[in-house]
């Protein structure tokens, strides 16, 4: 068992990490899993968009980056181009100085990419986003068209507020759900279509208020209605009232939590796995939101690798990779930041298609560099031999970039998410905090009264400013918003896309394993569940018979 220096939590590394280590030749971990998962979290800004200057060009860009930041920025298509060279960013390595911060002075110094974005259209306000087209407000999604205020979702259409949704259309504030068509308040269901206020189920349709339920039509809050009775009952129904909208999700939560069954976890097609919302995994541990993956360890949105470890948005065909972030198709890589396409290489930030490669910022299609400096095969090999003894004696080695070499203040990033700290919290640590614009200090015209009923919306609301009815901050809703409220049926929103984004990311259970029992059985399992929440939670054995 060992120590962890930031939390004091005892943490063990199992074994297939173990072995893994070994045979890269890296050191143990000094932080335990949660600790290293919020360090790599700190380096993700993925929902703050600034309006800013590109320092290549003078022109105007939306950017992770405010304008006030200190490092240099460029559009992301000048980032790309032949308009500058990272190499002339290099230098030596200073043997008597510590290797982070030689390497925090690199990453300020070589110009960072505005946002994290390719082969869109249309679709500028997104960031971790490809291939998408008519989108406003979509992070870390790929494959959409005509999608508004989402997170995770991938090959959507015509979807609205949803979290980890793919392949569904005409969806609005759904949540891990798949294959799904107009389906609202949707949570953790696939295969359905024309429901309400739907969890856990697979092939139904026409259904309101309904968890667990397999291949069902016609169900209002679980019971059986004749479809002249079902439409009866929803005609009674007055969706697009603030009012009928609150009764209904307060009553559907209380019958859920007083009656719905959960399997131990979220997943599919998998062997030998722990975590939740994964599929086609084999021997992995502690993953999430993941799929395709094969010996992993400790990874989140990560598909279509093996033999990775610790990390966030591992992609593509990564393979023998450990602490990094947002990696694309990379061979035997570690401690990289924003790398993609390179192999053999460690320590790495904004670099492509490099390879044998140690402590470079913002290289393409480089070879024995370090610190961003050209050597020849020979030389390389020595002088990064040299340096890593050199970090071994520091205690630097084999530890992922610290939280203070973040270009991100920690409360713009997705640490803050999943481990809010507070401002002085944040300080104490020796970490940046990106302080909040005052935004309603400014005049924002009359205040407005958002109307409870959607058909008492007129189409001038989206010219008005409204403030979040939780936060008073301002808020503005879309053409394209309005239009899907009212297709929909429903209330539009009163608060702020950061604020219902928040809500949404509490509804899921939280990325953490506790061992607990089977209610039905007593067979031992891990779930993301823990022993001393009410609901009513099951083995997969035990789930399968109930539901099916």
């Amino acid at each position: 068992m060992s120590n962890c220096p930031q939390c004091q939590a005892q943490f063990e590394i199992p074994k297939i990490q173990k072995d893994f280590l070994e045979k890269m030749s890296l050191p143990d971990p000094k932080l335990c899993p949660h600790c290293r998962r919020q360090r790599r979290f700190a380096f993700r800004n993925e929902r703050q968009l600034y309006q800013r200057q590109c320092d290549l060009t003078g022109k105007q860009i939306i950017s992770i980056y405010a304008s006030d930041s200190p490092y240099k920025v460029y559009d992301q298509h000048e980032w790309h181009s032949d308009k500058w060279n990272a190499f002339h960013y290099s230098r030596d390595f200073d043997f008597s100085r510590s290797f982070f911060e030689q390497m925090g002075e690199l990453m300020l110094d070589v110009p960072k990419i505005s946002v994290f974005a390719s082969r869109n259209e249309n679709s500028d306000y997104a960031n971790g986003a490809q291939q998408d087209k008519n989108c406003y407000m979509i992070f870390v999604s790929d494959h959409d068209e005509d999608c508004y205020y989402s997170y995770g979702i991938d090959s959507c259409q015509d979807c609205l507020e949803c979290l980890n949704c793919y392949k569904c259309e005409l969806c609005i504030e759904s949540i891990d759900c798949s294959e799904c068509y107009n389906v609202a308040y949707g949570e953790k269901s696939h295969g359905c279509r024309d429901c309400y206020f739907i969890s856990d189920c697979k092939g139904c349709s026409n259904c309101f208020g309904c968890y667990g339920l397999r291949n069902k039509e016609y169900y209002f809050f679980n019971e059986k209605l004749s479809k002249e009775e079902y439409e009866k009952k929803l005609k009674e129904l007055n969706t697009g009232n603030i009012e009928t909208i609150n009764w209904t999700r307060n009553t559907f939560a209380k019958k859920k939590a007083e009656q719905q069954i959960h399997q131990y976890y979220n997943g599919n097609n998998n062997q030998d796995v722990t975590g939740d919302h994964i599929v086609g995994c084999k021997n992995c541990i502690d993953c999430y939101d993941s799929g395709d993956l094969e010996d992993c360890a400790y990874l989140i949105f990560s598909f279509k690798s093996k033999d990775c470890f610790d990390g966030h948005v591992v992609v593509d065909k990564c393979e023998l990779c450990s602490e990094t972030v947002s990696t694309i198709n990379q061979y035997n890589t570690q401690f990289t930041f924003c790398s993609w396409y390179s192999k053999n290489s460690q320590y790495l930030d904004h670099c492509v298609s490099c390879k044998d490669c140690f402590a470079c910022s913002g290289l393409k299609n480089a070879q024995y560099c370090v610190f961003n400096k050209q050597y020849t095969r020979e030389e390389y090999e020595e002088l990064r031999a040299r340096i890593i003894e050199y970090m071994k004696r520091t205690g630097e080695y084999g530890e992922f970039f610290p939280i203070a070499l973040s270009p991100f203040g920690y409360n713009e990033t997705v640490a803050s998410e999943y481990y809010p700290l507070s401002r002085e919290q944040v300080s104490g640590m020796g970490w940046k905090w990106r302080e909040e614009d005052s935004q309603t200090a400014a005049y924002q015209g009359p205040q407005i009264e958002l109307p409870s009923d959607i058909e008492d919306a007129s189409e001038d609301i989206s010219e008005k400013i409204l403030l979040s009815e939780a936060s008073g901050k301002p808020y503005k809703i879309t053409p394209q918003e309005l239009n899907l409220y009212r297709l929909h049926k429903l209330p539009l929103p009163r608060m702020r896309f950061d604020e219902r984004h928040m809500d949404r990311i509490r509804k899921r259970n939280p990325r953490n394993l506790w061992k607990r029992d089977c209610r039905e059985c007593g067979a031992s399992i891990e779930s993301t569940y823990s022993p001393d929440r009410p609901e009513t939670v099951y083995c997969e054995g035990c789930y399968l018979k109930e539901v099916y």
